[in-house]
């Protein structure tokens, strides 16, 4: 257990003043103060939606014996420790890897930021470096290997006390690496803490979370400081140069070890010779005056890029190449990710978890190259989230689709029929669709509509098993209904 006097000293380049009275054991580390107990260390952050600094007065009286605090509270209790610090989220992320003895320092650890691919490609690094003999954690927006269980996620990258206590978890199930999803809203906040990357991937950059950041260029910055901020000396970054803004992020790495990837003649690490289909996608990879041959199970040119960022990353992990290019051409099924179901009838399903505009223009291009008949999209938009991408939504599943029927995705606390609304602005005149607000009957209303050779998609929710409306989560399953579909 560690004292306050430690947490000083943790915290020392971030502290702009203290009273320590005495040197009391912390027992816990929360920003929460439903969950202060005797001997908690208390951060009090100040959030969009609420500030913790109203809750120091609950916390004392709950026993938190420090309060990490960025501005000065009404009063101060006696015998309680007070440690004024900039940058709160960058202190409670601290605090937190120091109550689970810094984890991060026992691992190699590989982030992996952008809008579409992360997913993808974390699980695609995962599975080359545990093939490879490597024990390797995974944190995804699916779910988390801890190297001994699989534990499903709630966010791409957890709060920061969930995420330090999984670090610990990782290590002491003697982990040499661990793979990670890094979200915008995770290196905002700071939740990795101290903690040094030996690769950083930058997958693209596409509207998404600007309720959030405001603006892209914020959304930019966010991303931005997984290797300004978190990439070790020495590490890796890996950029994708065919998107504007992975082309300008690697400009500005001027003192990093930087690796661009892509199609174009200025990628170190090239996508080559590439061919999709139904089974898969097959390409080359030309690195360093030789190429590797991978034919992926997973389909799309999207798919190609993930590949290639994993591929790179896996390289500079020390694993030689050959062996990557044979590992990323075995079978490997990423949940919610492209996942293929056929009815009896000859129809095929897809299950994506397209949720951007960019994201779905990518899956029914690619889906389009592939597609012997019509492509109908069943899509919605998420509730309580960014409203500006609704309308580019509907233009981008419209470029590429025959049918569009629109749905619920996860409503929240929004009106379903008013979330519809403002994606039925973003359709082009003549485009057929439907719309059904009842997820579950919008694709039986597909299915209904599809015939021999059609493919359907479903599209925004993937590997969720759970639909969010007015503050409770239902069980529901895109696939599972998709599945009782084709058992019908």
């Amino acid at each position: 257990m560690k004292t306050i006097n430690d947490y000083v000293n943790h915290l020392n380049d971030l502290l702009r003043g203290k009273i320590v009275p005495g040197d009391a054991i912390v027992s816990r580390v929360t920003c929460d103060s439903r969950q202060v107990s005797s001997g908690s260390l208390f951060c009090a952050i100040k959030g969009s939606l609420s500030d913790g600094h109203d809750f120091i007065k609950a916390a004392v009286s709950k026993g938190a014996v420090a309060i990490v605090h960025s501005y000065d509270p009404d009063e101060y209790a006696t015998g309680i420790s007070y440690l004024k610090v900039k940058e709160p989220y960058l202190a409670y992320a601290m605090a937190c890897e120091l109550f689970f003895d810094c984890p991060a320092e026992r691992l190699r650890l590989h982030g992996i930021t952008g809008t579409n691919g992360k997913t993808t490609t974390a699980f695609l690094l995962q599975h080359v470096l545990t093939a490879s003999g490597l024990n390797t954690g995974l944190i995804s927006t699916v779910e988390c290997r801890d190297g001994g269980k699989v534990i499903p996620s709630a966010h791409t990258t957890p709060e920061a006390s969930e995420l330090h206590g999984l670090f610990r978890r990782i290590a002491d199930n003697n982990c040499s690496d661990a793979v990670m999803e890094v979200s915008s809203h995770g290196l905002d906040q700071f939740r990795p803490g101290s903690a040094k990357f030996h690769t950083a991937v930058f997958t693209n950059l596409t509207g998404d979370h600007l309720d959030y950041h405001g603006d892209m260029g914020k959304y930019f910055a966010a991303k931005k400081n997984l290797f300004s901020h978190y990439l070790a000396p020495g590490g890796n970054a890996i950029v994708n140069i065919d998107d504007e803004c992975g082309k300008m992020l690697a400009a500005a790495l001027k003192n990093k070890h930087v690796t661009r990837y892509g199609q174009g003649r200025n990628a170190d690490c090239r996508i080559i010779n590439l061919k999709t289909g139904t089974s898969g996608t097959g390409f080359e990879i030309e690195f360093k005056g030789r190429r590797f041959k991978i034919n992926s199970p997973l389909i799309g040119e999207y798919n190609a890029y993930n590949n290639c960022a994993a591929f790179a990353a896996a390289v500079f992990a020390g694993i030689d190449a050959t062996a990557v290019a044979d590992i990323l051409s075995r079978e490997i099924k990423v949940p919610g990710r492209l996942e293929c179901f056929r009815d009896a009838r000859g129809v095929t399903y897809f299950v994506d978890y397209a949720h951007t505009d960019d994201a779905l223009r990518n899956v029914l291009r690619n889906l389009r190259i592939i597609a012997p008949a019509r492509i109908i999209t069943v899509f919605g938009c998420g509730g309580n989230r960014d409203r500006s991408k609704r309308p580019r939504m509907a233009a981008a599943a419209a470029e590429y689709s025959d049918l569009l029927i629109i749905t619920s995705d996860n409503p929240r606390r929004e009106d379903p029929m008013a979330i519809i609304s403002e994606i039925k602005a973003g359709i082009p005149a003549g485009t057929e669709f439907y719309i059904e607000p009842d997820r579950a009957e919008a694709i039986r209303f597909a299915s209904e509509a599809a015939q021999k050779d059609d493919i359907v998609l479903v599209a925004g929710k993937g590997h969720e098993t759970y639909q969010d409306i007015k503050g409770r989560l239902f069980d529901f399953d895109d696939r599972k209904i998709i599945m009782s579909i084709c058992a019908s």
